[in-house]
């Protein structure tokens, strides 16, 4: 009775100790299948790019022929990629591809602006902008090499409305090839940027806008100080995937329009990977190639991480 009552009028028990234990099991149980859901994910990215890129690596150092391969050190680099008299030309082509990108995505924030302030006729115009993502890159490539051609209808416009002059071979002059790729592969990305930063727009919350229009903000005014503020998430959306693709996704547009020429105007890393590799049989210094591929593209994620922390932090 006396212990009863000892256990009765003691201290108050701890029951916040009965939770703990209980949530290790649970903790260590979400870990496990955290783990198990996870694992196809980085088997696969493990199997199909990690793997492959110190092959890759390796294989830059080597003189490989795709069966054996022999330790050259740097030589695919001295003797391959930077003694290439074509190099700067390829190294700027890329770099010009990149840069044009920042003014495609303005252009097609522009277009997005216009389609959000109720313009007659936007969800036509929606539909057409939206039409170049349902083709491929070799769809598009085929079709702008017949447009842009000596014989081409853009050739045929101009000599319609007078301008005979200015008819040429658009892809075949080494002064207008690059730029006329470039004007090309920011066309396919047009629609699917006006999409993104459209819907960036309609979901932005619309009362920050009506209290500009009603102080007396319009046009040029609005688009700066009210809707790239709130667009600013969709826009870095827009530069991510193009700048991607302007580095690793243009090969089937050169492929198809320039062949990465005249000469080198319209070759890029990514497409002399592939020429060395399996035109010229060169596989060490295609892989050498894809190294230095693989580090612009890796400058250019470090660059962009940065400037989102940068962003985040004001």
């Amino acid at each position: 009775m006396t212990i009863s009552l000892r256990r009765s009028t003691g201290a108050p028990v701890d029951r916040r100790r009965r939770p703990r234990a209980t949530a290790q099991p649970l903790l260590r149980q979400r870990k496990f299948w955290g783990v198990i859901f996870v694992a196809p994910a980085i088997t696969s990215v493990t199997l199909l790019m990690i793997i492959p890129t110190f092959q890759a690596l390796y294989y830059s150092f080597t003189d490989w022929n795709g069966r054996s391969a022999n330790w050259v050190g740097f030589a695919n680099y001295t003797q391959g990629v930077f003694a290439s008299p074509d190099f700067l030309r390829i190294l700027l082509n890329t770099l010009l591809i990149i840069v044009s990108v920042p003014f495609g995505v303005a252009f097609s924030l522009i277009i997005a602006h216009l389609l959000a302030t109720h313009t007659w006729g936007r969800r036509l115009f929606r539909g057409i902008y939206f039409m170049p993502i349902a083709l491929s890159w070799v769809v598009i490539g085929l079709t702008f090499g017949y447009l842009l051609s000596s014989r081409g209808p853009i050739n045929d416009l101009l000599s319609a409305i007078g301008l005979s002059a200015l008819r040429q071979d658009w892809l075949g002059t080494e002064a207008t090839a690059l730029g006329s790729l470039i004007l090309v592969f920011n066309w396919a990305f047009f629609g699917i940027n006006v999409v993104l930063l459209y819907t960036g727009m309609t979901t932005a919350d619309p009362s920050v806008r009506e209290a500009a229009m009603l102080d007396g903000a319009s046009g040029w005014k609005m688009l700066v100080h009210i809707v790239l503020p709130q667009t600013r998430r969709y826009i870095e959306l827009c530069l991510i995937l193009t700048m991607s693709a302007a580095i690793t996704g243009v090969f089937g547009l050169i492929y198809t329009m320039t062949s990465g020429g005249p000469g080198a105007a319209t070759t890029t890393f990514e497409y002399v990977l592939y020429t060395r590799s399996f035109n010229l049989g060169h596989f060490s210094q295609g892989a050498a190639f894809g190294i230095l591929l693989f580090l612009f593209s890796l400058v250019f994620a470090v660059l962009r991480l940065r400037s989102g922390v940068r962003a985040d932090d004001k």
